[in-house]
C-alpha cells in the first residue's frame, strides 16, 4: 500500500513537471524538489543502488557532476562555481529519481506525453492571443513564461511524439489530429521566429529516415523518403532563390548614378556597397527632402528611436531602398500610410511585413552584409553567436588541455572581449554553444571524460534503437551547436527530464 501511495505521488509528480517546465519557473523548481523528497521518502535504498550500478546514463550524469566538483580546483570566482553547480542540480537529481524508479508502465507514459503536448499546445495558444491583442508585441515575449528559443525545442520533442504516435498506434482520427497540431506548431515557430527549431527539425528528419528507413513499412517508407526529400530541395530550392532575389541588382542601382533630386537638390551617393532588397542602400539619398516630407507624415521625429533600436532616419532609409525608390521627396510618395505605421515601429523593409522563409533569409543576408561591409554585428543574432564563438574558441586556444574552471568562464570570456576591443564587450553575453562552454570549463580532459561516458551510456543501454529517444537527442545535440543549453533551468529540466524518461520508454 505504502508503494503504491509512492508511485502514485511519482506519476502525478512527472505530469506536473511536463506541465510546468514551459509555464513556470517556481513550480519547476518546486515539483523536482517534491519528486527528490518522494524519492526520498520511499527509501528502499537497496533497489536503488542496483539500478545505479547497472544504468549507464546515471553514471554518466555522475561523471558530470564529477567534472564539475573536479574543475573547482582552481577556479578563481568560486562565487559563480558555486551558483552554476546550484543552478544545475536539476541535471543531476532528476536523472537521479528516474533512473533509480520503476519506469512508467504504457498508459502512465501515455498521459504524461498527454501532459507535456498539450501543455505545448495551450501556450501556443496563449501566446497567439497575446500576439493578436498586445500591440507592437516583440516576437521573442509571444510566449509569456520561458524563452522563444527554449520554447522551440519544446514544440521540435511535441512533434516528434505525435509523429511517433501517428506511426504507433494507427488510428484515422489520430491521424488528422496530428496532422492539424504539427501543422499549427510549425506555423508558431515561424510566428515566433524560431528559425533554429525549423532546422533543428529538419535535420532531425533527415537523421531518423536514414537511421530507421527499414523499420517503417514499405508505404510509410516511401512516404517519408519522399516528403522529406521534397522538403529539404524546397527548403534549398527557396533560400538559394531568394539569396539570389536579394542580391540580383535592380535597375536604380546599375545605371549612372543622378546627381540631383527631380526638385534641383542633391543627391549623396555613399558607396560603401551595402545591398538590401537589390539595391544599394545609401544610394540617391537627400536627407532634406526625406525629413520634410517625413514631417508632413507622421508625429515623430526622424531623429528619434524606434522600439527596435534603430534611428527612424536609419528605418525610412532602408524601407525606400527595399521598395526600390529613391530617398526623396519622390520616393515618399510611394510609401502609403501602412508603410509610415510600419516604419514608425522600427521595420526597415518591406519584406519583415510578413513572417516566413524569406523574411529568414533576408534578415540574415542583411546581417552578413553588415558584417561585409562595416564589420558590425550589434543587434545582430546570428553574427554575435559567430563573434562570442571566435572569442571562445581563442579562450580555448589559450587553456586548451584542462580549461580555464568550473567558475571562471563568464570572466575569462569577458576579458578577451575587451583584449580584443570586440563590439560585444558591454554586452555580458554567453558563448551560445553547450559543447564550447564545456571545452572552455574543462579543456579536452574533461570534455572528452563527459562524451566518453555518454556515449557509452547510449551505445550499451541501446537507446537509440527507440525512434523517439533518438528524436529527441537529436534535438538537444543540435541545439547546442547555437544555444547554452544547460545554462538556464528551462533547458536543463526539459534535457535531464526527457533523456531519463525516454530511455526507459519502450
Amino acid at each position: 500500500m505504502r508503494h503504491k501511495i509512492h508511485r502514485t505521488i511519482y506519476i502525478l509528480l512527472l505530469c506536473l513537471l511536463a506541465v510546468f517546465m514551459t509555464t513556470s519557473v517556481f513550480f519547476t523548481n518546486l515539483v523536482w524538489v517534491l519528486l527528490l523528497a518522494n524519492w526520498v521518502v520511499e527509501w528502499n535504498w537497496r533497489e536503488k543502488f542496483a539500478d545505479f550500478r547497472h544504468n549507464y546514463l546515471l553514471q554518466a550524469f555522475l561523471a558530470l557532476l564529477v567534472v564539475h566538483l573536479v574543475w573547482l580546483i582552481g577556479t578563481e570566482n568560486m562565487e559563480y562555481a558555486l551558483y552554476d553547480l546550484q543552478k544545475k542540480l536539476p541535471l543531476f537529481l532528476i536523472p537521479l529519481v528516474i533512473l533509480t524508479t520503476p519506469p512508467p508502465k504504457p498508459k502512465e507514459a501515455l498521459n504524461i506525453g498527454i501532459c507535456y503536448v498539450g501543455t505545448v499546445l495551450v501556450v501556443t495558444i496563449i501566446g497567439l492571443v497575446r500576439f493578436l491583442t498586445i500591440e507592437d508585441l516583440p516576437y521573442r515575449e509571444i510566449v509569456p513564461y520561458i524563452s522563444h528559443i527554449r520554447f522551440g525545442l519544446n514544440v521540435c520533442l511535441s512533434l516528434a511524439i505525435l509523429i511517433w504516435a501517428t506511426l504507433k498506434f494507427h488510428r484515422p482520427w489520430l491521424y488528422l489530429i496530428d496532422a492539424l497540431l504539427s501543422l499549427w506548431f510549425l506555423i508558431f515557430l515561424l510566428l515566433i521566429h524560431s528559425y533554429t527549431s525549423i532546422i533543428i527539425l529538419l535535420a532531425t528528419s533527415v537523421v531518423l529516415l536514414l537511421a530507421y528507413r527499414h523499420r517503417l513499412p514499405l508505404p510509410y517508407r516511401h512516404a517519408a523518403t519522399v516528403g522529406v526529400g521534397a522538403i529539404l530541395l524546397l527548403t534549398i530550392g527557396l533560400c538559394g532563390y531568394y539569396c539570389y532575389d536579394y542580391y540580383h541588382l535592380r535597375p536604380l542601382s546599375t545605371g549612372a548614378l543622378a546627381s540631383t533630386t527631380p526638385n534641383g537638390n542633391p543627391y549623396q551617393h555613399r558607396k560603401d556597397g551595402l545591398i538590401e532588397n537589390g539595391n544599394y542602400v545609401h544610394y540617391y539619398v537627400c536627407e532634406e527632402e526625406m525629413e520634410r516630407e517625413w514631417g508632413k507624415r507622421s508625429n515623430m521625429s526622424i531623429d528619434a528611436t524606434t522600439t527596435t533600436g534603430w534611428s527612424v532616419y536609419s528605418t525610412l532609409l532602408r524601407y525606400l531602398g527595399g521598395i526600390g525608390v529613391t530617398k526623396d521627396s519622390l520616393g515618399m510618395t510611394h510609401l502609403t500610410d501602412e508603410d509610415i505605421a510600419a516604419i514608425e515601429k522600427g521595420i526597415a523593409n518591406p519584406v519583415y511585413l510578413k513572417a516566413g522563409p524569406r523574411k529568414m533569409v533576408y534578415v540574415l543576408c542583411y546581417e552578413f552584409e553588415n558584417y561585409r561591409c562595416y564589420r558590425s554585428v550589434n543587434n545582430f543574432s546570428t553574427l554575435q553567436r559567430i563573434e562570442l564563438w571566435r572569442n571562445g574558441l581563442g579562450v580555448f586556444l589559450q587553456h586548451p588541455l584542462f580549461g580555464v574552471g568550473t567558475g571562471d568562464v563568464p570572466d575569462v570570456c569577458q576579458e578577451r572581449l575587451e583584449a580584443t576591443q570586440s563590439p560585444l564587450v558591454q554586452k555580458q553575453m554567453h558563448t551560445h554553444n553547450q559543447y564550447l562552454n564545456f571545452l572552455l570549463a574543462f579543456g579536452l580532459t574533461g570534455f572528452s571524460v563527459i562524451a566518453f561516458f555518454f556515449i557509452r551510456a547510449i551505445a550499451r543501454t541501446h537507446s537509440c534503437r527507440r525512434i523517439l529517444f533518438t528524436a529527441f537527442l537529436c534535438i538537444v545535440l543540435i541545439s547546442f551547436v547555437s544555444e547554452d543549453t544547460l545554462e538556464t533551468l528551462a533547458g536543463i529540466t526539459f534535457t535531464s527530464f526527457f533523456i531519463a524518461l525516454l530511455s526507459r520508454h519502450k
